[in-house]
């Protein structure tokens, strides 16, 4: 888990965003592209299926302000140039990695 710069949001919208590093190394291309997936608060008031995130249960070695929910319609291919590691870095729990794949397969 990390932060996005402003210029490198997927959304186009000047705002930082976490994500969740699906791949980079080991892919074709990994040198200028990595697969991200879009972290949000709030958006469980949409119609889109968002799982809550819970810290230690889900993710350890960062902090959020609000609470978290992983956006799994949210994919992205971003370049690592817009990674920002210097505003934090967490790792997902192996719980936190089989909800990651459980609900990118529901997409299918």
């Amino acid at each position: 888990m990390v932060w996005v710069y402003k210029n490198g949001h997927p959304h186009n919208t000047g705002k930082e965003r976490p994500v969740v590093i699906i791949r980079h190394r080991g892919r074709p291309y990994s040198s200028v592209e990595c697969t991200v997936m879009c972290l949000g608060h709030g958006s469980r008031s949409r119609n889109h299926r968002t799982p809550e995130l819970e810290p230690d249960t889900h993710y350890t070695s960062i902090t959020f302000s609000k609470q978290t929910y992983l956006l799994p319609w949210s994919i992205h291919t971003i370049p690592p140039g817009s990674l920002n590691p210097a505003k934090g870095v967490g790792e997902l729990t192996t719980k936190s990695r089989k909800l990651v794949a459980r609900e990118f397969a529901k997409m299918l």
